[in-house]
């Protein structure tokens, strides 16, 4: 058992430390190598909308960067929304591919939210808040998981490698802590 503990605290920590290593590119970049400060320039009359609920939300408010909660159910895979078509759920923004899945969505908003905020499954379940790749996900039990990926860490992987079960009871019981 304190093994076990060891071993997790040191995939934890090793998760984090990869995980974060790869955020550093827009504070080594200058701006005439990279037009993140343009954006975040443009955003700033703005006021932020990021981490409402709890969520993993950009201070733009928009959801899932964009792609359709429904369309992960309805169409088995990720695919971008259109601003045209939007629905707000829990002070979340989300995009959607046409007024038939804002419908949907708005008969049902529970069902198609992303787990535990929109934040990385595996993250949750190794108790930290770590960001995702909207594309990398798994539907289990009618839930939505989204999963880390970066060119060191494939979250969805690790997660598959392990007892799934096991890890949603981890991750559930971290994000009622975190959830507020």
């Amino acid at each position: 058992s304190r093994k076990r503990t060891l071993a997790t605290t040191v995939f934890a920590a090793a998760l984090s430390l990869l995980t974060f290593a790869n955020f550093g590119h827009a504070q080594s970049m200058d701006s005439k190598t990279c037009d993140c400060h343009k954006q975040t320039d443009t955003m700033s009359n703005q006021p932020s909308r990021a981490y409402i609920n709890a969520y993993n939300v950009p201070s733009t408010g928009i959801a899932l960067e964009g792609y359709s909660p429904v369309s992960y159910f309805t169409e088995g895979k990720a695919q971008k929304g259109s601003p045209k078509f939007t629905a707000d759920y829990n002070g979340v923004t989300y995009h959607f591919t046409s007024a038939k899945q804002v419908a949907q969505f708005k008969a049902n908003p529970a069902k198609y939210e992303p787990a535990y905020g929109g934040w990385c499954a595996l993250g949750m379940a190794i108790e930290d808040k770590l960001p995702v790749d909207p594309t990398l996900y798994k539907i289990v039990d009618g839930k939505n998981y989204l999963f880390l990926k970066n060119a060191k860490i494939d979250a969805l992987k690790i997660w598959n490698d392990k007892n799934e079960s096991q890890l949603i009871k981890k991750a559930d019981a971290y994000w009622a802590k975190v959830s507020g």
